[in-house]
């Protein structure tokens, strides 16, 4: 397994950690190796533009199809 060091960590940042690592119950190393998969897990931006691009075409709305935007604005109007 891989080591990393991480160095000239601002302290009010490693105290946010701290606490976030013991809010989870966890080590501040566990709490970053959580922190980092999680980041490295999220869709890039390309990777949702090519998922919705995907999904464009396979949903087949009819030309007369309400758009997203009219959508959104008649569900504010009914408030």
């Amino acid at each position: 397994m891989a080591n990393f060091h991480l160095r000239d960590i601002p302290e009010p940042t490693y105290r946010r950690l701290q606490g976030r690592a013991k809010k989870a119950g966890r080590s501040v190393n566990k709490e970053l190796l959580a922190i980092v998969e999680k980041e490295l897990a999220r869709a890039t931006p390309e990777e949702l533009d090519a998922e919705l691009d995907r999904l464009r075409r396979t949903i087949r709305l009819s030309p007369d199809a309400p758009t997203p935007e009219d959508l959104i604005r008649e569900a504010r109007d009914s408030r």
